[in-house]
């Protein structure tokens, strides 16, 4: 069998939709060294270790499945990394809070996401919070402006590159208070149908927008453009 090679990217993007890279990671599979070259001063800064904690993680998975890392079995993977094989995670559920907490001392809360990656617009799209409890679109605002978490993880990926047979992911980790949905100016959305269907939330000036649809269980939607999000590690095993 071919040897499994893997080779990481890291992008920022200085634009919405055109992408210029501004650094670069290689992870050179016989001496297991991750090299950084140009990390940009101020970004959602990802460490090398976990990178390739994260990295080897994947390519033991792609060794048995062709199926992408994602829900739990992003969350397990990206516990190990950071609490250890004996750690006191508990995955799998759909709870309020976090999915993942570092067990070190500063028990960072994180929510771990897939996303949705669109190369051609440089966003990423993701989904949140079911609302059908909170019944006014006010108290669902309310609700998903909570601090439930204190930072997203995301495993992003293209599905152009999957539909190809390419396993690429885009791996991000930023502050949950980047997002914030109070600001949103929030409106009625409609279906074809001339029928309410959800609510939109938009606001000239910021890099994200929201969504709320009735169809899935009110379910929150955010997307947002990556180049606001700092450092965007790619992952692709070949």
């Amino acid at each position: 069998m071919k040897k499994m090679g893997v080779y990481l990217k890291m992008i920022r993007y200085l634009t919405i939709g055109k992408m210029k890279k501004k650094s670069k990671k290689r992870l050179d599979m016989n001496t297991k060294k991750v090299l950084y070259l140009g990390m940009i001063k101020g970004d959602n800064m990802i460490s090398k270790k976990l990178v390739s904690d994260i990295t080897n993680k994947i390519e033991q998975h792609h060794k048995l499945y062709r199926f992408p890392v994602k829900a739990e079995l992003w969350e397990d993977i990206f516990d190990q990394s950071i609490n250890g094989w004996d750690s006191n995670w508990d995955g799998g559920g759909h709870s309020t809070g976090a999915d993942v907490v570092s067990e070190g001392k500063d028990k960072t809360r994180y929510q771990n996401k897939s996303g949705d990656v669109n190369l051609n617009k440089g966003t990423i799209k993701w989904n949140g919070h079911r609302t059908t409890s909170k019944k006014t679109i006010e108290e669902k605002i309310d609700f998903i402006s909570q601090p439930h978490y204190d930072k997203y993880v995301m495993l992003g990926r293209n599905k152009k590159d999957w539909k190809q047979g390419i396993k690429r992911y885009y791996l991000m980790v930023f502050d949950a208070s980047l997002i914030e949905y109070g600001k949103l100016d929030w409106v009625e959305s409609f279906g074809k149908d001339g029928r309410v269907n959800g609510w939109k939330g938009n606001k000239d000036g910021l890099p994200y927008r929201a969504s709320i649809s009735k169809s899935m269980s009110d379910q929150l939607w955010t997307e947002c453009d990556i180049d606001y999000l700092g450092t965007k590690v790619e992952i692709l095993i070949d």
